[in-house]
Parts: structure tokens; sequence; C-alpha cells
């Protein structure tokens, strides 16, 4: 443990954020993942304290692209103590790692900030058509499954790797790299992972982001307004609007497209139709009293939409008419 004067106390929930942190570095199972949860959500100054480990391990690694303020130095040995089992950037000797003093830690946060540089490579852009499905392997090891009807480009450097999903949406599961974070432009919001899993949607100038693994900070793409999510949670937010609350979901339900079928669960006929409409050439639409209708249930999308429509029709107390370029659902006569 590196030696700290007795008027400089390490504050013990720093300390229990760098034990999670360190955990959470390796292949954490759910159980892990629930512990920490519960946690992070116990105390305010729980989720205070881990945003701190996490900024000044990354300050420690060299992330920030400006120098580290003298008074985090002290904090940054301290923190190193705690990372001991983890691995350590090339110029980091154990000495150092294990007991070094401010000198040396500026020595050393300076060669690498200094040292590095921000290149500036050509994005790629991927896309797909209505209906169809795509996965794109990343070189950095992450991986993008998109959606039907989307469009985004992604651009790998040294420091950085960037998203912006124009419209559409992506399952990412994310390769760790905490010298290289991960985000996800879209609208006007920005997700920031180290590594992790989770689905964001970009649809009618609205972003919603679960998470299936991992944590993910979503927030403004100025950085402002940052809300924390956990496995199986959820946020929604219209263009230029508050991010809504955060609220607990069925991630796999969520992410069930992937394997082409969509899960309802008391969904309005008309938010159906509308999901639906987003897989198929032609529209569809409710019109009187079937735009009142419910549905529960999961609809593949590995037919024909006429195949999908006769099963809604088969579920539930509608007819479907064929209008102009448009399916229309009705009542049973």
């Amino acid at each position: 443990m590196v030696n700290r004067s007795p008027d400089m106390p390490m504050d013990p929930r720093l300390e229990q954020a760098a034990d999670w942190h360190a955990r959470l570095q390796g292949d954490a199972d759910q159980a892990v993942w629930l512990e920490f949860t519960v946690w992070l959500e116990a105390d305010a100054a729980h989720r205070a304290a881990y945003d701190q480990v996490e900024d000044l391990w990354n300050q420690m690694d060299g992330v920030v692209a400006a120098p580290v303020k003298a008074q985090n130095l002290e904090k940054l040995v301290d923190f190193a103590s705690h990372r001991r089992a983890l691995p350590r950037p090339a110029n980091l000797s154990r000495r150092w790692f294990m007991g070094g003093g401010v000198a040396a830690a500026a020595a050393v946060l300076a060669v690498a900030v200094v040292g590095r540089r921000d290149d500036q490579p050509m994005p790629e852009m991927f896309e797909t058509s209505t209906g169809q499905r795509r996965t794109v392997r990343l070189a950095d090891g992450s991986s993008v499954i998109l959606n039907s009807g989307t469009r985004l480009t992604v651009a790998l450097s040294e420091q950085h790797r960037s998203v912006v999903l124009e419209k559409g949406e992506a399952l990412f599961d994310v390769a760790k790299d905490p010298a290289r974070p991960f985000t996800v432009s879209a609208g006007d919001r920005l997700v920031t992972v180290v590594g992790t899993a989770f689905n964001v949607r970009h649809l009618d100038q609205s972003v919603t982001v679960t998470v299936a693994r991992g944590l993910v900070d979503v927030g403004g793409r100025d950085g402002g307004g940052k809300v924390r999510l956990t496995p199986g949670q959820q946020v929604s937010a219209g263009a230029h609007q508050p991010m809504g609350p955060v609220v607990t979901v069925d991630a796999a339900s969520v992410t069930a497209w992937r394997e082409g079928r969509l899960v309802f669960d008391q969904a309005p006929l008309v938010q159906v139709l509308a999901e639906l409409s987003r897989y198929y050439p032609l529209p569809m639409r409710a019109a009187g009293g079937a735009a009142q209708l419910r549905f529960s249930g999961v609809l593949r999308l590995d037919g024909d939409q006429g195949a999908v429509l006769a099963t809604l029709q088969s579920l539930m107390p509608v007819a479907v008419k064929h209008q102009d370029d448009s399916f229309v659902l009705v009542p049973h006569p």
C-alpha cells in the first residue's frame, strides 16, 4: 500500500470503488454485476466514488489530453495500489506501481500524455436496407449487429473508438480497452463505455439505450447531463429534450430482433404495427376499434409480410385489408 500522510486518509468508499473497478475488469459474471449494482445504488456517494475512480484510472492510462492536475497526483498513486493485479502500461515499473511517489507519477503521466498522438482514421460506413440484418466485426475485437434500415460510421484510432449512429438500431458488444473509450453518438446523445454490451435505437428523433452487460454512461454530446446505466436498465430521450427516467427492462427481449424475433408485452397494436413496418416494404396501420387493441406475444421476422399479418389475424380479433400501398388492420366483422 502506498504510504500516505496521516492527514490525508483515503476515503473508504473510494477504496471500495477501486476494488469494484478491479473486479469488473475481468470476466465478471451476472452475480458479480448484480452485487455491484446493489452496492452502487445503496448510496449516492458510492456512485460519485466510482466515477472518481474511473476518472483517475483514465488519467493514469494517459487517456486525457491535458496535464493531470497536481492535486490529483497523490490520489493517482494511492489508487495505483488497488490495481496491482491488472495489466499495466509498459512504462510503469513495478516499483512505481507498488509504492512510488508523486514526482514519479508526474513524470510517468507527462511521458504518457506527451508521447501519445491522436491520428485521424478514415471512417468506415456500414448500412442495412429494409428487412436486412448485418453483423460487423471491428478491428479492435468489438462487434456490431445492425438492425433493419440502419446506417452508422466507425472510426478507430490509437486513442479513441468512435461510432456515429445516423439512424436505425444497433447492438454493440465492445471489447475491453480502458486506454481507448468507445463512444456512440446518436442524435444529440453520447454513449460512453469501455467494454460492455448495449443496444442503441435512434428513430424518429428519439434515442433509446438499453444495457445488456457492463456499465454505460448516457449524456449530451457536450458531455453534460450524464446518467449511468447498469445491466437491465434503459433510458430514452427525444431530440433536445431532457432524458426520461431510467427504467428496468428485459434486455433479452429488447435485443431479440438480432435473432429475427420481436417480443411485445401488452403493447398497443398501433405500436406493434409501426415496429413491424420497419422490416417490410409496405407500411401497416390500425383503424377504427383495432387501434385500441393491445398485443402480447412473439412475432417472427423470417417470413414474408403476408405471413406476419396472418399471424396477427389468427391471434387477434382483426381483419387485414390491402389499401393502396399499405395494409390496414380493422376490427373483425
